[in-house]
């Protein structure tokens, strides 16, 4: 189980990875939920919590199915080579 400040970090992490690989800038991504650069900032930084009801309208912005790959969001994966199966 996650502690509470290290998941903050993850979801935090996350927000603005998923933000920059959809080449969105924090002002568009801002100005899309209606709240402040600053705002987003603080998110993005783990300066304070993202509530359930925004993360599901940032995984809409971010064009993604559901609020939880924005949790589960894994950056490791997207580098990592596959493995060449063996028979």
């Amino acid at each position: 189980m996650y502690h509470r400040n290290e998941e903050r970090m993850r979801i935090a992490r996350n927000i603005r990875l998923i933000r920059e690989l959809r080449n969105y800038d924090q002002r568009y991504v801002a100005s899309s939920l209606q709240i402040g650069r600053s705002t987003l900032s603080t998110w993005e930084n783990g300066l304070s919590e993202v509530k359930i009801e925004t993360l599901i309208r940032l995984a809409a912005i971010f064009d993604l199915d559901d609020y939880r790959q924005i949790i589960d969001f894994d950056p490791d994966a997207l580098f990592k080579k596959k493995e060449k199966k063996e028979d």
